[in-house]
């Protein structure tokens, strides 16, 4: 049995790395086609392993997938925001930097949310069952606190209304992987053209990613450890609206902070949906719904045990596949690998999603363009997916 487990754990974190690195693929995906095959695997595999293999595969992802969002700008629903904190450091020679940055924030959030894991399963408990029909209006809370805090509210308020709309269309709509256009386009695509239309280059880069932690550092991964926490009291709440909701509160203009911040929500995001899976008996994301409709109590401890190992395990490979990245991003002119980049994104959107999911890249990148033409922060795009999940609580 060990034996079987350690091996589930080393395959589940190669897939991480896979899924991680290749835009487009996901972890809920990846997840859905191990469901549809699991009949079959189960004659050959223990249950348990199978159950490994995807906890661990999702915890990789968490690690590996801000590398395509900083140094290609091709974000997934967990790094969207990631990408343009990450692009500068990457303009200013430091892009190895920016990727060990949420690779840090990753591993001290698994670590600070293995060591609170049980009094959060306490807090969960608790506090569910006293907000979850409240859930809605604390979520217009955070969109109207997002657009008090903008510099120019009336812009802020128009990038909620067009983001949010278009999120409320696409998401009830019947379009597949339909996430994946509108985040391209909002997080991905636009920003790669901003960088083309200012004629960008990216400068010889910085092969030292020596990291300082400060006070203020750790104050954003504790502030990502709550965010990633608190999504497991919202269904349909990621890491990436988490993220938006903590950039509002926590205003911070240095990208090393923010960078942590946002490393560590998306792993919490997941490690935390063990918790919620074993208290409340739901499930927070695609990785967790194979779970449970695999097993409908499964042996959380083992599952917890699979999340710390494949985490370090991250660790060490996200080093070596950021510096292999870097080689191959200097050797390689800029201005084509964006092209390419944003090429690449339509023919996976097509693939994924469509011709309609074409169009959705398309109007959701020229509103994304808007954001950063006009200097609007571009959390409040977030509200693709805030205002879906409002209006499931609210009508």
């Amino acid at each position: 049995m060990f034996l079987e487990i350690i091996l589930a754990i080393a395959l589940g974190t190669l897939a991480g790395i896979f899924t991680g690195l290749i835009p487009g693929i996901h972890v809920n995906l990846v997840s859905t086609i191990l469901l549809g095959l699991s009949g079959f695997l189960l004659k050959y595999v223990p249950l348990y392993s199978l159950l490994v293999f995807i906890v661990s595969m999702a915890i990789t992802h968490t690690f590996i997938d801000t590398i395509p969002s900083i140094f290609l700008g091709a974000p997934d629903g967990a790094t969207a925001l990631s990408v343009l904190p990450g692009h500068r450091l990457l303009l200013e020679g430091e892009g190895l930097k920016a990727v060990m940055l949420t690779v840090v924030g990753s591993l001290f959030g698994l670590l600070l949310s293995l060591i609170l894991y049980f009094v959060f399963e306490q807090i969960i408990g608790f506090v569910y069952p006293l907000i979850k029909n409240f859930i809605g209006y604390i979520l217009i809370f955070f969109g109207f606190f997002m657009i008090y805090k903008s510099e120019n509210k009336f812009r802020a308020l128009v990038l909620f209304a067009f983001s949010g709309y278009l999120g409320f269309i696409v998401l009830n709509s019947n379009t597949q992987n339909s996430l994946f256009p509108l985040l391209s386009g909002f997080f991905g695509i636009s920003t790669l053209l901003f960088s083309l239309n200012s004629k960008s280059k990216i400068p010889l880069q910085n092969k030292d990613f020596n990291i300082k932690l400060n006070k203020s550092s750790f104050v954003s991964i504790f502030l990502g450890v709550f965010s990633g926490f608190f999504t497991a009291f919202f269904p349909g709440l990621g890491a990436s609206t988490a993220a938006a909701v903590s950039s509002t509160i926590r205003e911070d203009s240095e990208p090393k902070n923010f960078l942590l911040m946002i490393g560590a929500i998306s792993t919490v995001n997941f490690f935390m949906s063990l918790a919620a899976l074993s208290v409340l008996g739901k499930a927070r994301n695609g990785a967790i719904i194979a779970v449970m409709t695999l097993q409908e109590i499964p042996n959380i401890f083992l599952l917890i045990i699979a999340c710390v190992l494949a985490g370090g395990l991250s660790v060490l490979i996200a080093i070596r596949v950021s510096k292999k990245f870097l080689l191959v991003m200097e050797k390689i002119n800029y201005e084509l690998v964006v092209k390419f980049v944003i090429v690449f994104l339509f023919v996976i959107c097509y693939i994924l999603s469509g011709f309609t999911g074409i169009i959705i890249l398309i109007i959701s990148s020229a509103i994304g363009y808007y954001a950063n033409w006009k200097g609007i922060p571009r959390n409040i795009m977030m509200a693709c997916i805030l205002v879906p999940v409002i209006s499931f609580f609210l009508f």
